[in-house]
């Protein structure tokens, strides 16, 4: 079902105003394949009529249709396991050590898709504590997908997504048959709070961390974008809290805000504290003033 050039240019440019989701211009089988079934659901003939009916009147439903089809929902439990080899052997027990006085912990997991990383996360916890009941543990998984949302929230998965990353122990110990499906057990879904959040625009969930989880999201948005989402989660972390990024991304120049963890095999990274973070911004601004003064001398007759 083939779409115009014009109106691929107006799909992406709602796609990025709505969540920063930054479509590459060859992306046009992408939008093609992803959009064929809204079409076909309104009674619509094509996506430029879909396209059309949105430019014509506003439809909040159908806009958001569109929006939700275009990103990018990839997950499967303990992806990427060195992560989550990292987390239960070095990250969590640290935490929990640090933690041990007032045994609370807070996590947040950004862009949580189906849910499979959140949970993932709560068997990992439950496995170092040998129960969940001894401490006052919160994750908050946030998504802007609102289907994505609803499966998570029921923790429902088909034998396919069970087959992806969890081993025959974790899925008797903490899945329960249900048909053809396997549902999340109690004790852990009520480990986890699902919220609706739209990362470009949404503050964090709430004011203090201990750990965020954003993985394989910053490589979807714009520089400037993921520069101001960082900047928010900084606001958001303990002093002594951690942030992980995707295996794929790197930190969009924000040298003031956080600091690699060296004692991390992933990426893992630290807050710069309030003061610190003043001082290389001043460095930084100093820096700055000196290249641009010489430069001017450079190119002074």
């Amino acid at each position: 079902m083939p779409v115009s050039p014009t109106n691929f240019d107006w799909i992406r440019r709602l796609a990025e105003e709505r969540t920063g989701n930054v479509l590459d211009a060859t992306k046009t089988y992408l939008v093609e394949t992803r959009l064929a079934p809204i079409v076909e659901s309104f009674g619509l003939l094509s996506i430029d009529a879909l396209v059309d009916s949105l430019r014509i009147a506003t439809n909040l439903e159908l806009e958001r249709r569109v929006v939700e089809a275009l990103l990018t929902h990839e997950t499967s439990f303990f992806r990427d396991p060195h992560y989550f080899d990292e987390l239960a052997v070095t990250i969590l027990p640290d935490l929990l050590r640090r933690r041990q006085t007032q045994r609370r912990l807070t996590i947040w997991c950004a862009a949580c898709s189906s849910g499979q990383e959140p949970y993932s996360v709560a068997m990992l916890l439950h496995e170092l504590l040998g129960g969940l009941n001894e401490w006052n543990l919160r994750i908050i998984a946030t998504d802007y997908s609102r289907p994505m949302l609803d499966q998570a929230r029921r923790g429902s998965y088909s034998a396919v997504e069970m087959q992806r990353g969890l081993s025959p122990t974790r899925l008797t110990r903490y899945f329960q048959r249900e048909g053809s499906r396997y549902t999340v057990v109690p004790e852990l879904k009520r480990l986890i709070e699902f919220r609706e959040l739209n990362l470009a625009v949404d503050k964090p969930p709430q004011p203090r961390f201990d750990l965020v989880l954003i993985r394989n999201v910053l490589i979807y948005l714009s520089e400037s974008l993921s520069r101001d989402i960082l900047e928010r989660i900084h606001d958001s972390l303990a002093t002594d809290g951690l942030l992980l990024l995707g295996s794929t991304e790197t930190l969009i120049p924000t040298p003031d805000k956080f600091t690699r963890a060296n004692q991390c095999r992933v990426a893992c990274y630290l807050p710069v504290t309030t003061c610190i973070s003043r001082l290389i911004g001043i460095v930084h601004a100093l820096g700055a003033a000196v290249l641009s003064t010489n430069s001017k001398r450079i190119h002074t007759p």
